[in-house]
């Protein structure tokens, strides 16, 4: 009997037998339990102490190199000061794709209305954006994130002026600018702005090669099913991304030993699946 050869679509189709939920390997994913970054979100926590007054937090700068848990640390204090306080909105923005003010006005606009109008201007949404705020006293928290990548110093100093400075045409609105930054240099704001930004910085060193480790181990048991990949591989891609000071290449290692084992029809991850 003639076996029939898969096509692109069986193989894409097929359930797998390693990964319990493949989401946890992903740069979106934000654990319910996240491990050696309680010191920044407490400092962060601090520094918002205001909102319960109905005040905008302090601006702050969370800054160190890449992979230190900045982006998931700035997205797990946005979803905890959110089911917190009803009246906080709070926007995330990657500046890796959002380089401009008028698509960094956009994205709030649609993150607050959702609705995407690509008649108005920068000036149609700023005054949209203020005027929903005042009138309904919410106070917007907006991340900025590897804000260096901002097109160049006049578009950054046009954004954080007209965020920051807004109080001076709306009294009454209150909003705060998070900036996280994997740069060692820092693109410099003029006098109008550095006089209001003053970020409180907060900084994220490299983990340790035990937090490393811990940290895989809980991407692991969270993604994999039991019995998937043994300890002794998951101490040697830890001790691989420790080396490499990088542990976003650890999570994505595993999610790709993963494809690879079950690719080949394997019930086991295998060293020479992490080639």
């Amino acid at each position: 009997m003639r076996i029939r050869q898969k096509t692109i679509f069986d193989v894409i189709e097929e359930e797998g037998t390693i990964f319990k939920d493949k989401s946890v390997f992903t740069t979106e994913y934000i654990p319910e339990i996240y491990q050696y970054r309680d010191h920044q979100l407490d400092s962060m926590a601090f520094h918002s102490r205001k909102v319960k007054s109905g005040y905008a937090p302090y601006n702050m700068l969370l800054k160190g190199t890449n992979a230190t848990g900045k982006t998931t640390t700035l997205k797990k204090y946005f979803q905890l000061i959110k089911e917190a306080y009803s009246n906080v909105f709070t926007v995330y923005i990657n500046c890796k794709i959002h380089r401009t003010e008028y698509q960094i006005f956009s994205e709030v606009y649609k993150t607050l209305f959702h609705e995407d109008i690509a008649t108005l201007n920068t000036y149609n949404f700023y005054n949209r954006i203020m005027d929903y705020l005042t009138e309904n006293k919410i106070i917007l928290i907006l991340g900025l994130d590897e804000f260096d990548n901002i097109k160049n110093s006049i578009e950054l100093n046009r954004t954080l002026y007209d965020f920051l400075r807004a109080y001076e045409e709306y009294p009454d609105v209150q909003i705060s600018v998070i900036t996280v930054s994997s740069s060692k240099n820092i693109t410099a704001t003029d006098l109008n702005v550095s006089t209001i930004h003053l970020p409180i910085e907060i900084g994220f060193p490299f983990y340790t090669q035990q937090e490393v480790y811990s940290i895989l181990k809980q991407r692991v048991d969270l993604g994999f099913y039991p019995g998937v990949i043994s300890e002794d591989l998951i101490a040697y891609i830890s001790e691989r991304a420790y080396r490499l000071g990088n542990l976003r290449i650890g999570i994505k290692k595993l999610e790709h030993a993963g494809d690879r084992a079950e690719y080949k029809g394997h019930y086991k991850i295998e060293k020479a699946d992490l080639m």
